[in-house]
């Protein structure tokens, strides 16, 4: 009987320790989906405080007016009131940047830095500027010195906007090199849907 009793409390330990890494494992698989959502479009409502969104939205839409004032006036009032929404308070940092510097000097380029210049392409793209947008990411992708899937991945979904499918599944692959990460992104992410059916692009997000 003491023999028994003995393997009892082995078996207790074994069956913990096989439930560990699952516990382990399950809060990555709910941190991935958000990385994306932030660096390229307006962030989803369900992932941040409430009016954060409204209030990110305004700011962006007086830039696009180019009313740099107003706008530099609400992207400080977000900074101020959402201090905790640390993605977005980035980007809005980084907006309220060009439109200080524009207010300084409104001859000069108000994008100066990768990031800057980076999201002033987002901007442009978002606003329908593909062109623009286009041109912004590769003039940050010559003057960023850090791994940057995320300009490719922002040039892929711009090239297939514009109706240039080979360029996007190009810039989509080289995202991918850099970070396998993106074949999530890329198969969640509604810029992509037009190539639901294309081998190509099944065949980059789906390898196996």
């Amino acid at each position: 009987m003491p023999a028994q009793r003995k393997k009892q409390p082995a078996k207790k330990k074994q069956a913990a320790t096989r439930k560990a890494p699952a516990n382990k494992k399950a809060p990555a698989q709910e941190h991935v989906a958000p990385k994306r959502e932030v660096s390229f479009a307006q962030p989803p409502k369900r992932e941040f405080a409430s009016g954060v969104c409204t209030l990110y939205a305004q700011a962006l839409s007086l830039l696009h007016q180019k009313k740099h004032k107003p706008a530099s006036k609400q992207f400080t009032r977000l900074i101020e009131t959402f201090p905790g929404e640390l993605a977005v308070i980035a980007r809005a940092r980084s907006f309220l940047r060009i439109c200080e510097r524009y207010l300084r000097d409104p001859k000069k380029d108000s994008a100066r830095t990768p990031e800057e210049i980076f999201n002033q392409g987002v901007f442009y793209h978002n606003d329908g500027r593909y062109d623009e947008a286009l041109g912004d990411y590769s003039r940050a992708l010559k003057l960023s010195k850090k791994i940057n899937d995320h300009i490719y991945y922002a040039m892929a979904a711009t090239e297939l906007s514009m109706g240039n499918a080979d360029d996007a599944l190009q810039h989509l692959e080289k995202a991918i090199q850099l970070n396998e990460e993106n074949r999530f992104f890329a198969n969640n992410d509604p810029d992509f849907e037009p190539l639901a059916t294309n081998n190509r692009f099944r065949n980059l997000v789906h390898p196996d």
